[in-house]
């Protein structure tokens, strides 16, 4: 009898049941009780990948690190334990493939659960393995926990096919026919491929994986291109036959020259890199018998121009369906024209001998539907009450909410997205023409300025956005576009009038992700605004961060992404997105250590903006903070080092009086006279981070270097900015003051106060702020943390332009997706409707209202601050999954003087939990604590001492300046009330 790998897997889960923590066998009683446990490692991960998520985890690193989470332990009465933590764990990896034990960690005395680096036998390319591991708490051990995953190929030697397509026409479709080598069963049979711009690949007429659209990520081709891998054993083995086909379809995607040609400018240049579609694939089967078999694309793959004549990332797609060829990718195909030959050996798009890569697609790809959003989150689905626009929890899939005819059918989806809509039961005659528009903004001037309320296109300005296609009259036709996707809440029809709205579906299009994050209030505003936020980031997560997804644009601008990155981490669990993104930045950084505004470096310049590159720094700390992985540091440090040290050789040349870079304080009501203000708190911004950044990984010299430094530049900023004749910064704008003051040590201690109150009089004198994107990321936390939260409040919670409620409380668009600019002008309507630039303040949220600082997953700190007014803000709900597990907070105001907080820390983990005054000057007079007095104050210049021990609470402090009262806790659920007098 051969062993199948399902039977392999097994006898090994067997024999890991007899293996205690010292590898000798176990009593019975042993087993028993092991395996009468009810707690057992969850929510595992390889690398950044969460196998509950991922049924094939494929990997490029000789040394993953794995974690996992504890699970809830209960007493004999069914109470959650409250400070559960893990005093050790095992590991063991096995080649599946080989039956190797290529680690065994035996029993680790260590309270780590995250970011266990493997520390085995060196992997092997194309290699299948099992993760087996157990974790140990006080008295407890955990059932044993199996995972697989798989490697990539880990060199280019290991490929063996041919880049293929044709320079003289579009060909898009290529297909060969396999002849299986053994009769026996599949082992294992798996598939890398590339194929660029987009690709899609098909087994027997099926398509495989078809939530998968717009794969592979964009990158810049000549430095890094990415490939992607399928497991198809059960594809394969479920055939049953000796002969099958493959197939796969090509798009231009961002390889071709037009999308480089438009909107390049002065770098339209780069346009000659690229050319057309060409795809490489290698499938590697293992029969059961060990034979072997390897097929790749060559010159003997058949190709041709299939029904899908055009395809443009800006312009749509035309799709002739007179030329579809059923089953075209099936063994069994003829087709009855000659319009198949054989494809040509394309170059590759690597440059190889520039240090150019091939390498996995780590990220997950962009999907479509309901595979494209796990839901990680425990609380609210659907909308808040009274917000507008399209639930994310619904799957994924808009159906019209009205229909109307103006010039052409024309649907609202009551939402803006990216992606496309599928049109059905389409029956007209042969040759019949149909074109579906798309657009963000139900609104057309006329002569005059009579509104015919048709779809306003002036704001995709030099592209059209148009899907076509051409039925082949055979009735009840569907017509879906492939390879594009558009930025749009309305969609028309035209060329077909019986269609409604029941015949269309548009599918939002982002990548992969969970949704982590979970905030809503009692107020609508900001429920509104977290509603845009989430939708907005959704809208731009197509393979990198992308600044729009309408017009002819779409690019990675470093400054969105990292004014945004914070937010992002909160609500979506996108690490391995934005560690491709900080790997196209490297891969983008000059010898000098210049990056560049975006990447793929298509428009702006480089060296970049201060303000987007710190993009580099700002994304790389955020990361660690959110996930606690070192080794995100380590990989890009001497990176960001070379990009400060490249800022600082401009610096040297201007001083920070005259380091104006690009853009200023963008979309902001009023600059500050001296722009290079906002040029140099990103340069000081980048210097400090890297200092902390140093501190970490233990990089002494730097610290003291660039602590020096950072010195030395706070001391210029505030002598080169600060005007002494107003006793505030350049011109007292909003934005320089709050800049300044957001900078550590750069406004002198004595000067402080003087400062925040030309700010706060000048908000207060105006009634809104007037900065842009860079100062109201800063502004929020700052009013928040110098005791001025009311007056953050009552900024996030303005409806008046400028402000994020004038976006969905205006006469013009109730906006169900963050703008680009704070106000929208009936004739001036050109920017986008759907940005995340300012989605900064979603970060806010999460760390100041609900008061959520993960700190790197150690202790973490729950905070939310109070404002003085119940009217402002009296009921807050967040959670947050995290790779240790869910933090939530709920906290409700009973009264000015009385508050309750609802509190839980994952197992493994403490929390400083710290309660603001809720009147001015206040003091905690009780805190309850589960129902129980916990601390008391009699009289009011008495110490608040703790009454009692409890589980779970380790320490109280109070703070005799700010009368805030906090409580170190373990890991547990909390109920707390506080009065305050």
């Amino acid at each position: 009898m051969k062993l199948t790998s399902e039977m392999f897997q097994i006898i090994i889960l067997l024999l890991l049941s007899i293996y205690n923590s010292n590898g000798d066998t176990v009593r019975n009683t042993d087993i028993s009780k092991q395996f009468g446990s009810s707690i057992r490692p969850c929510h595992v991960r390889i690398q950044h990948v969460d196998v509950d998520t991922h049924s094939d985890v494929v990997i490029d690193t000789y040394k993953p690190h794995f974690s996992w989470q504890l699970t809830d332990e209960y007493d004999n009465e069914g109470h959650l334990i409250k400070g559960i933590q893990q005093i050790g764990y095992h590991i063991l990896v096995h080649s599946i493939t080989t039956g190797q034990l290529m680690w065994d960690s035996g029993y680790v005395q260590s309270s780590l659960s995250t970011h266990i680096h493997y520390a085995g036998s060196l992997f092997t390319s194309d290699t299948r393995y099992s993760l087996t591991m157990r974790y140990f708490t006080v008295g407890h051990e955990s059932q044993w926990y199996t995972a697989r995953f798989r490697t990539a190929l880990f060199s280019f030697n290991d490929w063996k096919g041919q880049w293929i397509g044709n320079n003289d026409i579009n060909m898009n479709q290529l297909r060969t026919v396999i002849k299986r080598q053994s009769s026996s069963m599949i082992r294992s049979a798996t598939a890398y491929i590339s194929g660029i711009g987009y690709y899609q690949l098909y087994i027997e007429g099926q398509l495989i994986d078809p939530s998968r659209r717009l794969d592979v990520g964009w990158t810049t081709y000549q430095q890094r291109t990415l490939y992607v891998s399928y497991d198809l054993t059960s594809v394969l083995n479920n055939l049953d036959m000796q002969l099958f086909g493959i197939g796969i379809m090509l798009g231009q995607g961002w390889y071709n020259r037009q999308q480089w040609a438009i909107g390049l400018g002065p770098r339209i240049e780069l346009a000659k890199e690229y050319g057309p579609p060409r795809a490489l694939l290698q499938l590697n089967i293992l029969y059961e018998d060990n034979t072997n078999q390897s097929i790749v694309t060559d010159s003997s793959w058949l190709g041709r121009e299939g029904e899908h004549r055009f395809d443009s990332v800006y312009m749509g797609t035309t799709m002739d369906l007179r030329a579809v060829r059923l089953c075209w990718s099936c063994a069994n195909f003829t087709d009855p024209y000659p319009t198949w030959f054989n494809a040509s050996v394309l170059t590759s798009p690597v440059n190889f001998t520039a240090g150019g890569q091939f390498s996995l697609q780590i990220m997950d790809p962009i999907r479509i539907g309901p595979n494209a959003l796990h839901i990680a989150t425990s609380g609210n689905r659907g909308l808040p009450a009274g917000v507008n626009g399209a639930s994310l929890t619904d799957g994924g899939v808009l159906k019209p909410i009205s229909q109307d005819a103006i010039n052409g059918q024309v649907f609202d989806l009551g939402q803006n997205i990216a992606g496309w809509c599928k049109v059905s039961s389409l029956s007209a005659a042969k040759s019949t023409i149909i074109q579906l528009r798309y657009a963000e903004l139900r609104y057309s001037r006329g002569e005059n300025n009579i509104d015919f309320r048709g779809i306003y296109y002036e704001n995709l300005q030099s592209i059209a956005v148009m899907d076509t296609v051409i039925l082949n009259g055979t009735g009840n036709e569907t017509f879906e576009p492939l390879f594009t996707y558009h930025g749009f809440r309305y969609v028309l029809v035209n060329g077909y009038d019986n269609v409604n709205k029941d015949d269309i579906e548009c599918y939002l299009a982002h990548s992969e992700t969970r949704l982590i994050g979970n905030f809503t209030s009692s107020n609508v505003v900001l429920n509104q605004i977290q509603h845009n936020i989430l939708w907005s980031q959704l809208s731009n997560s197509m393979s990198l961060p992308t600044d729009c997804p309408q017009r002819n644009e779409r690019r990675g601008w470093l400054g969105d992404a990292a004014l945004s990155i914070d937010e992002v981490l909160y609500n979506f669990d996108y690490v391995n997105f934005y560690l491709n993104f900080l790997t196209m930045i490297a891969d983008n950084q000059s010898p000098d250590g210049a990056v560049s505004d975006t990447v793929p470096f298509a428009v702006g310049t480089s060296p970049a903006d201060p303000n987007w590159g710190t993009a580099y720094a700002t994304i790389t700390w955020y990361l660690y903070e959110h996930t606690g992985d070192v080794t995100i540091l380590e990989k890009y440090y001497l990176g960001i080092q070379a990009w400060i040290d490249c800022l600082t050789n401009k610096y040297k040349q201007t001083g920070l009086a005259h380091m104006f870079y690009n853009y200023g304080d963008w979309a902001a009501f009023q600059q500050p006279q001296n722009a290079s203000l906002v040029s140099s708190y990103a340069y000081l911004h980048d210097v400090y981070t890297f200092i902390n950044i140093s501190q970490i990984l233990n990089h002494t010299d730097n610290v003291q270097k660039y602590t020096q430094f950072y010195q030395q530049l706070s001391e210029e900023f505030h002598r080169v900015f600060y005007n002494t004749t107003i006793d505030a910064y350049s011109d007292g704008s909003q934005t320089a003051n709050t800049l300044a003051l957001s900078l550590p040590n750069v406004v002198p201690v004595t000067l402080r106060d003087i400062v925040l109150k030309s700010l706060i009089d000048e908000i207060l004198r105006t009634g809104y702020f007037t900065g842009g994107i860079v100062s109201v990321a800063a502004v929020y936390p700052l009013l928040s943390k110098e005791g001025h939260h009311d007056l953050a409040l009552q900024l996030a919670l303005s409806t008046s332009c400028p402000s994020y409620g004038y976006m969905f409380r205006n006469s013009i668009q109730n906006a169900t997706t963050t703008w680009e600019q704070w106000n929208l002008l009936p004739d001036q309507a050109g920017s986008s409707l759907n940005h995340h630039m300012f989605n900064s303040i979603g970060a806010w949220f999460y760390r100041y209202l609900a008061g959520i600082h993960l700190n790197a997953l150690k202790t973490i700190d729950i905070h939310p601050r109070m404002s003085y007014s119940i009217d402002l803000l009296d009921h807050i709900e967040a959670e947050v999954v995290t790779i240790k597990g869910i933090v939530r907070v709920e906290w409700k105001r009973l009264a000015v003087e009385s508050l309750t907080l609802s509190v839980t820390i994952p197992n493994n983990l403490d929390a400083i939990i710290s309660f603001d005054p809720l009147i001015k000057n206040g003091r905690c007079l009780e805190l309850i604590c589960n129902s129980e007095i916990l601390s008391i104050r009699q009289q009011a210049d008495e110490h608040f001492i703790l009454l009692r021990t409890m589980k779970g609470i380790i320490s109280l402090m109070e703070n005799s300046v700010t009368g805030t009262v906090s409580l170190h806790v373990m890991s547990g659920t909390y109920t707390f009330q506080t009065y305050w007098q």
